[in-house]
């Protein structure tokens, strides 16, 4: 599954992502504690409030299991994706006006840099690695996790990201695109940079 999108028309290039940040996730690996599961956590709190609630007062039938399922339901995809939603970095490069705009969409707030055209320098490709901050941390979980019969796959390896960023006049350099994928960003930062120099 790719996490960005990018359309070239002749002289309009729009690039969208969610992949734009190079830096380690939450200390928990991934594939047990995302957002799904955060929408979930939350969902549930609701939920089992609302059951609380709804106990004291009246008598709990099928029909308010039924109907607390589908609010889970709801509150889930509501969470997942208001609240627990991921930020879209966007650049759009237009020839036909000369300008570079870069916006960030997050939950409270959107954030948007103007740049002319004439002032970007260069496309850089870079790679940047993340240790692992508390070894002795990392080795005291790794050994309850055999403990209980369970492997974390990935944890508290050195984590290796590809970026690409867009270096400007002023020095400014601002990152579009972080991957642990070589060739993603191999293949963005090449599109980019045939876009601009056509």
């Amino acid at each position: 599954m790719t996490d960005y999108r990018i359309d070239i028309s002749d002289r309009l290039l729009i690039f969208k992502t969610t992949s734009f940040k190079a830096e380690k996730g939450n200390v928990l690996h991934s594939g047990i504690y995302n957002r799904e599961m955060s929408a979930s956590l939350a969902a549930g709190a609701v939920v089992m409030l609302s059951g609380f609630f709804f106990a004291a007062k009246y008598r709990i039938t099928a029909v308010h299991f039924i109907a607390a399922l589908f609010l889970f339901i709801i509150l889930f995809l509501v969470f997942r994706a208001y609240i627990f939603g991921e930020p879209l970095l966007g650049v759009v490069i237009d020839k036909e006006k000369g300008n570079i705009d870069i916006s960030l969409d997050r939950i409270f707030g959107k954030k948007n840099l103007s740049f002319p055209f004439a002032s970007l320098e260069d496309i850089r490709k870079d790679h940047k690695s993340i240790a692992a901050e508390n070894p002795d941390g990392i080795k005291f979980v790794e050994k309850i996790a055999l403990q209980h019969g369970t492997v974390i796959p990935g944890f508290g390896k050195t984590a290796e990201f590809y970026t690409v960023e867009m270096e400007f006049e002023s020095r400014q350099r601002i990152m579009i695109f972080s991957s642990e994928d070589s060739a993603a960003a191999d293949d963005i930062a090449l599109k980019i940079k045939n876009f601009i120099e056509r």
